[in-house]
């Protein structure tokens, strides 16, 4: 799996994690959530769109630092989602 892939697999987690954690809680009351939620949504959308579509979406083009905090990132956000923390 290459650098492109693997950059828009962990947007895609991290915007479907989002979801999962914004959705419960999202109602005319609390515009955040509300917020959250549909912004989730635009970046699941867009990782899918890239996935799909990798040489127009465009991404990394080399393993770096981006790539990197991508993933990084994503896993983090999914520990604490399986621990309650978030």
């Amino acid at each position: 799996m290459g650098p492109r892939r693997t950059f828009w697999l962990a947007l895609l987690t991290y915007g479907l994690l989002s979801i999962a954690t914004f959705a419960p809680t999202a109602s005319a009351s609390q515009p955040g959530s509300v917020a959250g939620t549909v912004g989730s949504a635009v970046l699941v959308a867009g990782a899918g769109y890239a996935l799909v579509e990798p040489e127009r979406a465009g991404g990394p083009e080399g393993w770096n630092l981006v790539v990197v905090a991508a993933v990084t990132g994503a896993a983090l956000f999914a520990l604490g989602v399986l621990v309650g923390a978030v």
